[in-house]
């Protein structure tokens, strides 16, 4: 019907628009490396598509319209100098349009110099003078034709390279401050490392540092224990080697992995019980070469207590065809003791709980009792606690308050003061 007619002539219309958009940017893209290449593109984008958005009345009732910029007007001598040009301040249109002229044109001349074949062709970049100067340069010739404020060069880099200064000066000093660190662990002056903060607001020093904290022996990352593998030839040694290597080591120096062991570097799976595929294959073939670090861990680490070992490979120094080092800097391999869980219910149900809270001078309170004993918690725990033991049938808690020279107890039988 008449909607179909009506649809079919949009679509033609619009297939016309792009034929003709496609027609003026393969002119463009032949023009390239021509006197008249930069006039052609600057007429393109600020003359003949700005006539066409002035052809839509619509768009300009409430706004107002942009303003078609003449290049034989503004391409006139005046004395500035493309190729150095002030970075801090706003241009003259003219002057924006010489820098436009010059830059359009060494991106050009780049381009025909490129070999055909690079896909992407040219990139931004706001550490390229010539694409910083394009973008620059067109974008305030935009500006000047809509009635936008015009930026300086300075501060078109800082929008087109997501520069924000604040950012940029606090990963200053902090870079600085890992590199004084650095410099300590490299004089082996590790007791004098510390951590430190950059902060801001009312505190009269910006810097704040404080002692390193003890490695936990729980971490992921800290309980892991490093050591070098030595290897003569990663050609010739198989990854069955090494496990060999490992697990006949003599008491002495006895990872603790038990026999199940699993294989990883970085993300790659290289071996564990369920997957042997690589046992016999060279080091060289799987990526381990000098310079790479693999992760031992065991199979039957249920409860976390067992500690990995990566091993970081290493040429050889003697004949052997393996060596370890580094026993000597690192804690020893024994499994973490297990832990208790202060949260395991009883067996018996219906047994009553008779454990001492002890409230001591701090405000902490202490869950005392002869098979667990939890860890410090701040007073405002005391909620948690008590829904814990309300499970277990304790009728009634009740704190005491006392004077700071006197401890505080509570039982689910009686409240006795401690002096």
């Amino acid at each position: 019907g008449a909607m179909d007619v009506e649809e079919t002539a949009e679509n033609s219309d619009e297939l016309s628009a792009l034929r003709e958009e496609s027609t003026a940017l393969a002119k463009l893209a032949g023009a390239m490396g021509t006197q008249d290449f930069a006039r052609l593109v600057f007429d393109k984008v600020f003359d003949e598509d700005i006539e066409r958005l002035l052809s839509m009345k619509d768009m300009w009732v409430q706004r107002r319209p942009p303003t078609v910029l003449d290049f034989a007007a503004l391409s006139e001598h005046t004395g500035f100098d493309p190729a150095h040009p002030d970075d801090h301040a706003v241009l003259e249109p003219k002057e924006w349009c010489a820098l436009f002229v010059h830059s359009a044109e060494r991106l050009a001349q780049r381009r025909l110099a490129m070999d055909q074949s690079t896909q992407g062709g040219l990139v931004f970049d706001k550490d390229d003078d010539d694409t910083l100067h394009f973008v620059a340069a067109t974008a305030n010739l935009r500006s000047l034709a809509f009635g936008i404020e015009q930026k300086s060069i300075f501060a078109t880099k800082a929008m087109a390279g997501n520069i924000i200064p604040a950012i940029a000066t606090t990963n200053a000093i902090v870079a600085g401050m890992m590199v004084m660190q650095a410099i300590l662990v490299l004089a082996q002056r590790i007791p004098e490392c510390h951590t430190s903060y950059v902060t801001y607001g009312k505190r009269a020093r910006c810097i704040i540092k404080e002692p390193l904290a003890e490695p936990n022996p729980r971490c992921p990352v800290c309980r892991r224990r490093y050591l070098t593998l030595r290897v003569r030839d990663c050609a010739q040694t198989t990854l069955g080697d090494v496990l060999d290597f490992v697990k006949g080591l003599d008491l002495d120096r006895d990872l603790q992995l038990g026999d199940d062991i699993s294989v990883v570097e970085g993300t790659r799976m290289l071996y564990d019980p369920d997957f042997d595929d690589n046992l016999s294959k060279p080091l060289y073939e799987l990526g381990i070469a000098s310079g790479k670090m693999i992760t031992l861990t065991s199979e039957d680490d249920d409860d976390g207590s067992i500690v990995p070992v990566v091993l970081s490979i290493a040429a050889a120094k003697s004949q052997d065809s393996l060596a370890i080092e580094g026993f000597e800097s690192v804690p020893i391999f024994a499994p973490l003791p297990q832990l208790v869980s202060a949260d395991a219910e009883s067996d018996d149900e219906d047994d009553v709980i008779t454990d001492d809270f002890v409230v001591d001078d701090s405000g902490a309170i202490v869950l005392e009792d002869d098979d667990v004993v939890t860890s410090p918690m701040i007073a405002s725990a005391v909620s948690s606690i008590s829904e814990e033991l309300s499970k277990r049938k304790l009728d009634e808690i009740s704190v005491i308050s006392q004077d700071d020279t006197k401890r505080r107890a509570v039982s689910d039988d009686d409240i006795e003061v401690l002096d």
